[in-house]
C-alpha cells in the first residue's frame, strides 16, 4: 500500500509539473491528514502563487475550492517543525474526539484531495475564509515562514471585515518577542525575510502586533505551562462558540402547525425594516415552545446576534435574573458567559451590547414583567430586530407588541395527534375509534395532555383499560390540566415514580449519567426506569445528553413532592431557599433544646 501511494505522489508531481509548474516546484502545505472538521496549515517557506495579501476580494476566490465545500470550522495556523507532533497535534486529536459539527462535508483535507493543478494556496486562502475559527499559533521560528506569514495577515483581515473568532496561541515565545520581533523569535525573522516578497515583509509584522492586542493565550503562562489544560481550555472556547451557531433542535410529531407558524411570520414581517416585538400567549401545555422553537429555526441563519432562552420563569425562579442576563450577553456577544453581579448592572450591559444592533431575542415562558424589564428593558434595537416573547399571561405583553394568542387544537387535530402517540397510525382503530374520540375531547385540546395520555395507553388493546382511563378522565374538572397529567404519574410503579419527582425537583438540564450514578447508588435500574418515563412522555433526552420535562409536568412533579398542605419540612423533597428555611430552623432547635434531642 506505502508503494502504491509513493508512486500515486510521484505521478501526480510529474503531471502537476507540466499543467501548474509555479506550485510544482514548492513544497505542499503542511497538512494533517483525514481532517473532517478543520484545516491545519502550511509552513513553507518558499513562495507559493497566491492572492496577494492585501488584495482579497470579499468574496470566495474563483477557484474549485470554492465549488468543493471548503467549509471548516477551525483553521489551525502554524510552523510544522515546532509544534506540528506535539501541542498542534494534541489540539487537533481533542478537536476531533468531542465531534465538532460542521456546516458542511469538507471535501478539503489535504493535497491529495485536490485535482490535478489545483491551486493549493488559493485553497488554503479559501480555507480561512470559509472557517469560523482561526488558532494561529505562533510559535519561535513561526515568523521564519512566508507562508504562516500569509495566512496570518489573512486570519486577521477576516476577523476584521467578517468578525472571525482568532484565539492565537504565543507556543513558548513572548508577547514583547512578538510584538517587537525580538529574541530567537526576531533572529527566526531576520534570517529569513529577505525571501519574502516585499508586501508580506512589511504586513507580517504587523498582524503579529494585531494578533498579540487579543487575548493571547501564552503556553508558559496557562496553568503553569501544562499544555493538556491549555489544548482543553481551547476547545472549550470553541464548543461554546458552536452553540451559538447551531441551530435549536426541532420537535417531532408535529400536527396543525403549519397555519400557526404561518401566521406569526406574518407579525414577524422579516422585510419589514423596523423593530418588532411579538407576544404569544396561552394556557400551559398549549405548545408555546414548540411553535416559538419552529419560529427561531426559520429566522435563525437571518441574524448575526441572536439568543433563544428557554423557560425563563424556571431558570429566574431557580438561579436568579442575574444568571439570564449573563446567558443573553453571552449569545449576543458570542463570549463564554460570565457572571453578572447585580440586576442593574446586567441590564445596563445588555442595552450596551445590542445597542443599534440588529438582533433576534427569544424570551420564552415569561412569568414576571420584571422578567422583561430586566432583560430588554429600555434596549434600543437596531432596525429590523425581532423579540418573540411567550407568556401565559397577557397582562405581560404591552399594547404596542404585536399579539398572538395560541389556542387549543380542534377535535380532528387532536385526534391525529392522539392516534400518532398511541398507535402510531393517523388514525385509531375501529374497535377503538370512540373510545378515542370520547379521550380526546376530555384533554381540551392540549397538545401535552394529548401525548401523555397517547403514550399511557400506548400498546393498551383492552377495552375496559380504555374505559378506566376515559371514567378517570372524566371525573377531573375542565381545565385541571396538572390532574389529567397526574394519571399517568399513579401508573408508574414506586422506582419511576421517585425519579420522575427527582427530575422535576433537582435534575432538570442535568447529564442523565450523572443522575443516573445516584439512582444506582439507591439501586435503582436508572436505564430502565428513564426509558418508561420517555416512553410515557413524561421526560426526554435532548441531544446534550441532558433532561428535561415539560414545566407543565415540571410544576406537577413540584407539587407532588411539595404539597401545599404540609410544612416543608415535611415535603419529600426540598432544594434552594426552602431547604435553608428547614436547615435554619433546625440549627436553630438544636441550639434551644441540645444536640440530644436529634441523635
Amino acid at each position: 500500500m506505502g508503494n502504491y501511494y509513493s508512486k500515486q505522489r510521484r505521478k501526480r508531481a510529474q503531471l502537476t509539473e507540466a499543467s501548474t509548474p509555479t506550485i510544482s516546484k514548492r513544497p505542499s502545505p503542511d497538512v494533517l491528514e483525514e481532517s473532517p472538521l478543520l484545516l491545519p496549515s502550511s509552513d513553507s517557506s518558499e513562495k507559493i502563487d497566491v492572492p496577494s495579501a492585501s488584495g482579497v476580494s470579499s468574496d470566495p476566490p474563483a477557484s474549485s475550492s470554492s465549488e468543493n465545500g471548503n467549509n471548516y470550522y477551525v483553521f489551525l495556523s502554524f510552523r510544522g517543525p515546532d509544534t506540528r507532533k506535539g501541542f498542534v497535534d494534541h489540539l487537533y486529536q481533542r478537536l476531533k474526539a468531542v465531534g465538532l459539527r460542521c456546516h458542511t462535508n469538507p471535501v478539503f483535507r489535504d493535497d491529495e484531495d485536490l485535482p490535478f493543478g489545483e491551486n493549493i494556496g488559493e485553497n488554503l486562502i479559501s480555507a480561512i475564509e470559509r472557517s469560523k475559527v482561526s488558532i494561529p499559533v505562533i510559535s519561535e521560528n513561526y515568523a521564519a515562514s512566508e507562508w504562516c506569514f500569509r495566512e496570518l495577515i489573512h486570519i486577521m483581515e477576516c476577523k476584521e471585515s467578517r468578525g472571525q473568532m482568532v484565539l492565537p496561541v504565543l507556543y513558548k515565545v513572548t508577547p514583547k518577542d512578538v510584538r517587537h520581533l525580538g529574541g530567537s523569535f526576531g533572529k527566526a525573522f531576520e534570517s529569513c525575510k529577505d525571501k519574502f516578497e516585499e508586501e508580506v515583509k512589511q504586513q507580517g509584522p504587523l498582524a503579529l502586533r494585531k494578533a498579540v492586542d487579543l487575548r493571547v493565550y501564552e503556553s508558559e503562562k496557562f496553568a503553569d505551562g501544562r499544555e493538556g489544560e491549555l489544548v482543553n481550555e481551547l476547545v472549550e472556547r470553541i464548543l461554546c462558540e458552536q452553540q451559538h451557531d447551531l441551530p435549536p433542535d426541532l420537535p417531532v410529531n408535529l400536527v396543525a402547525i403549519e397555519d400557526r407558524v404561518a401566521e406569526v411570520m406574518q407579525l414577524v414581517d422579516l422585510p419589514c425594516l423596523d423593530t418588532r416585538i411579538i407576544g404569544i400567549w396561552g394556557m400551559g401545555g398549549i405548545g408555546k415552545t414548540t411553535l416559538v422553537t419552529i419560529i427561531y429555526e426559520k429566522l435563525f441563519d437571518k441574524f448575526q446576534c441572536r439568543s433563544s432562552l428557554q423557560d425563563i420563569r424556571e431558570e429566574i425562579n431557580r438561579k436568579g435574573v442575574e444568571h439570564v442576563q449573563s446567558l443573553l450577553i453571552s449569545d449576543i456577544t458570542k463570549s463564554p458567559p460570565r457572571s453578572v453581579r447585580k440586576s442593574n448592572e446586567g441590564i445596563a450591559m445588555i442595552r450596551s451590547r445590542c445597542e443599534n444592533e440588529k438582533v433576534l431575542i427569544l424570551l420564552d415562558d415569561v412569568g414576571h414583567q420584571d422578567h422583561l424589564d430586566k432583560l430588554i428593558g429600555g434596549c434600543k434595537f437596531g432596525l429590523g430586530s425581532r423579540i418573540i416573547i411567550t407568556c401565559r399571561d397577557k397582562a405581560l405583553l404591552k399594547s404596542e407588541y404585536k399579539m398572538y394568542e395560541l389556542k387549543e387544537m380542534n377535535r380532528e387535530e387532536s385526534l391525529l395527534l392522539f392516534s400518532r402517540f398511541a398507535f402510531k397510525e393517523e388514525q385509531p382503530p375501529t374497535n377503538l375509534a370512540t373510545l378515542s374520540s370520547d379521550i380526546v375531547a376530555t384533554t381540551g385540546g392540549l397538545p401535552l395532555a394529548l401525548m401523555v395520555v397517547g403514550s399511557l395507553l400506548k400498546g393498551e388493546k383492552n377495552e375496559k383499560t380504555w374505559e378506566q382511563m376515559l371514567d378517570k378522565l372524566r371525573i377531573v374538572p375542565a381545565g385541571a390540566v396538572q390532574e389529567k397529567l397526574r394519571i399517568s404519574y399513579d401508573t408508574l410503579e414506586h422506582e419511576e415514580k421517585q425519579m420522575f419527582l427527582d427530575i422535576a425537583c433537582f435534575f432538570i438540564g442535568t447529564d442523565e449519567r450523572i443522575a443516573s450514578y445516584y439512582w444506582a447508588d439507591l439501586k435503582f435500574v436508572p436505564r430502565i426506569g428513564l426509558q418508561i418515563l420517555i416512553n410515557r412522555s413524561l421526560i426526554k433526552i435532548d441531544g446534550g445528553n441532558q433532561l428535561r420535562m415539560h414545566d407543565q409536568l415540571r410544576d406537577l412533579g413540584r407539587a407532588i413532592a411539595c404539597p401545599a398542605e404540609k410544612k416543608p419540612w415535611q415535603w419529600s423533597r426540598l432544594w434552594d431557599e426552602e431547604a435553608m428555611k428547614v436547615l435554619r430552623r433546625k440549627v436553630t432547635m438544636m441550639s434551644t433544646f441540645g444536640l440530644s434531642h436529634f441523635l
